[in-house]
């Protein structure tokens, strides 16, 4: 179908170079462009012959053939082996051959360009709808999801990780905008990295973020070994990139998936990294804060059922210096000589204050991991 806008816009353009008088018309037979103003929306009995017939062109000797129709020539308007209207030069058709299957030529190529345009509009604004149901929507319609993902050519089975990647202006800690490249060359980049394949979608998420659904390819096997290698190679590209610019960016990677209905979630932990990692290196996996996610999820209520008696007898210096010891022991792993450098204290000093609050407490996390998950949790309790 020939939309009477793209027609006339035609008809405007070629009056510009050529005097003879043109029709088009669409699959009806109906005229919904001309250069003579009066025959638009006027039947064209000759058009809808060609339309609902099996000739392509219909040369007019004689405007008595067909009443209402001037001599001239009038040619199907082809697209993808469909017939979507006709056109029609009138004058004397061996005069005007050349000029007919010209003006035809530039109508069908007008046609196919203004088509692939609406399609690239169509898919885009497909892509669009996509991620935000992805990124807003936590209970999304899965019927509608996997619509969407066919129109668009993708893969639910492939596993796939989102990555917020968060820019700043270089040496700063605040996303300065107007010193900031383009987010569309920004995503340009992304997207020229070497391992971005057909099957990730990105995007720009605002004027600070964009976002890719990043397949990770394991050789037809879910090894889970390679991702993070895999990741960082992909990312090599546009690091180098905002760099030489003048940025910096932190990319928050998110739980990996192989349902549509889990992406929404798969985001919410990126941005979950995003709002509680302090001094993030530059890229940051979720899978290392795992423990850290699920311990916000406790409600506060909760803890201090089962806590709060501590709390109470426990008084204030005291309890700062077990909150400290505990902080060290979760970013050493429970290592003693490491623990004690962190605190500035000798290794002695600590093991000192461990076995008071080992009695204190009546527990070992150093000796039982059961113990271990009781004071770390009430660590969370006390540190909030």
């Amino acid at each position: 179908m020939i939309e009477q806008e793209l027609a006339a816009k035609f008809i405007e353009r070629l009056s510009k170079y050529t005097e003879y008088n043109i029709n088009i018309m669409d699959e009806s037979g109906v005229i919904i462009a001309s250069r003579n103003p009066g025959r638009v929306g006027t039947y064209h009995a000759v058009a809808e012959r060609i339309i609902r017939g099996s000739e392509d062109m219909i040369v007019i000797h004689d405007e008595k053939e067909f009443p209402g129709v001037l001599p001239g020539i009038n040619m199907a308007i082809m697209h993808e082996g469909r017939k979507e209207g006709v056109i029609g030069v009138t004058g004397d058709p061996d005069a005007i051959h050349d000029v007919a299957l010209i003006t035809r030529l530039a109508m069908e190529t007008m046609l196919r360009y203004e088509k692939q345009q609406e399609e690239i509009r169509l898919r885009r604004n497909r892509k669009e709808h996509f991620l935000n149901i992805l990124t807003q929507k936590e209970f999304a319609d899965s019927s509608e999801l996997r619509g969407i993902a066919r129109q668009i050519d993708l893969n639910e089975s492939l596993v796939r990780v989102p990555i917020v990647c968060k820019l700043s202006a270089a040496n700063s800690g605040k996303a300065e905008t107007a010193n900031l490249p383009s987010m569309e060359r920004a995503l340009e980049e992304l997207r020229h990295g070497k391992g971005h394949w057909k099957q990730d979608f990105s995007a720009v998420l605002d004027e600070t973020h964009l976002i890719v659904f990043k397949t990770v390819k394991v050789n037809g096997k879910r090894n889970f070994i390679d991702y993070r290698e895999e990741l960082a190679e992909y990312l090599n590209h546009i690091r180098t990139w905002l760099h030489r610019n003048g940025a910096q960016a932190v990319f928050y990677v998110g739980s990996l998936q192989t349902s549509f209905t889990q992406y929404y979630y798969a985001y919410r932990h990126c941005k979950w990294l995003e709002s509680h990692v302090r001094e993030p290196d530059e890229v940051v996996f979720f899978t290392d804060y795992v423990r850290e996610y699920f311990r916000t999820l406790i409600p506060r209520q909760e803890l201090q059922r089962a806590f709060l008696i501590y709390q109470q007898e426990m008084p204030e210096d005291t309890r700062m210096q077990f909150i400290d010891m505990m902080r060290a022991f979760e970013e050493t792993n429970y290592n003693l000589s490491e623990s004690a450098a962190k605190l500035f204290v000798h290794k002695n000093t600590l093991i000192y204050r461990y076995n008071k609050f080992k009695d204190m407490l009546g527990v070992d996390p150093l000796a039982r991991s059961m113990d271990r998950g009781f004071i770390e949790l009430l660590y969370l309790f006390l540190a909030k």
